[in-house]
């Protein structure tokens, strides 16, 4: 082999300068190309790794407050419906089913046997609830279309994210920031000056000097936290209690939110998860002074 390498060193090697630095600037090009390429693959090696990290805290992170991606849907997956814009009566009823397709904007499902004269139309307001690990998740929507084929399919709108069914277990920070309440529904319509008491994954608790009426849609304004709220946030009132401040009666307002696409609940989610390990890292830092304070007295 070395008989060979030296031979073709012999017989390829130029006898002018300038074909002599034509052949070593060709090698310096191949050496440069080798390292350009090599570090593009390494790059994008690294930039899927921190995408797959960044994926994974984005899930834990939905989780945390209660919520998952629509995109977690599966085939095959196990799934029940339920009618909304019905009488309580009605709403009891669920129909067992199973989802066969997610679409970029639909999912489809089996199409549940229904009693005679009854029938699912475009517009129709459904909840689709589907088992996870830890819990039932839900999510509103509405029909779009019955597919016929075999089986048929019951076209349902795909929203971004699903909501846990037990929406208690959504994680709360409390807050103090003074906010404007716009109540556009039903009775007390008009604007006040209210305060967002606390904040969390599902919706917030209002501090109001007016009690609408439950399922009244209000519009919500925060100053201190236009950049976690998008500016007039839709709420649904979901929930009203009376509360005694400086001796005059005020209401709170159990709020959900209306809404808000994936990334805007993301925000909301980031900010919440902030807030938990700031309170978290007062409360350690607390302990140790208070003990100290209990055992100088």
């Amino acid at each position: 082999m070395v008989v060979v390498f030296a031979e073709s060193a012999l017989v390829s090697r130029p006898s002018a300068w300038w074909q002599r630095a034509l052949v070593a600037d060709g090698q310096f090009w191949i050496w440069v190309g080798t390292l350009v390429i090599s570090l593009v693959l390494i790059s994008i090696l690294a930039l899927r790794y921190l995408w797959y990290l960044w994926w994974l805290h984005r899930i834990r992170l939905l989780r945390g407050q209660g919520l998952i991606s629509s995109s977690e849907l599966r085939r095959g997956q196990c799934a029940y419906l339920q009618l909304l814009d019905v009488s309580e009566e009605e709403r009891l009823r669920r129909w067992r089913t199973m989802v066969r397709c997610v679409h970029p904007d639909a999912i489809d499902v089996d199409l549940p046997v229904l009693a005679e004269g009854e029938r699912f139309t475009p517009g129709m307001r459904v909840a689709l609830a589907v088992n996870a690990v830890d819990s039932l998740y839900v999510m509103e929507t509405s029909v779009v279309g019955v597919e016929n084929g075999e089986p048929c399919v019951l076209r349902l709108r795909r929203q971004p994210l699903l909501h846990r069914l037990q929406r208690r277990q959504f994680a709360r920070v409390e807050l103090m920031a003074p906010a404007t309440i716009e109540v556009v529904g039903g009775k007390s319509i008009g604007r006040y000056a209210g305060v967002l008491l606390d904040i969390g994954g599902g919706g917030v608790c209002l501090q109001a000097p007016v009690s609408p009426v439950v399922g009244s849609t209000v519009c919500l304004e925060v100053p201190g936290l236009s950049d976690i709220l998008p500016d007039s946030t839709r709420l649904t009132v979901v929930g009203v209690s009376e509360t005694v401040v400086d001796g005059h009666l005020e209401y709170r307002l159990h709020c959900a939110f209306v809404d808000l696409s994936a990334e805007q609940h993301e925000r909301i989610a980031r900010f919440v998860h902030r807030k938990q390990h700031e309170a978290a890292a007062e409360r350690r830092w607390r302990a140790p002074q208070e003990m100290g304070t209990q055992h100088y007295s």
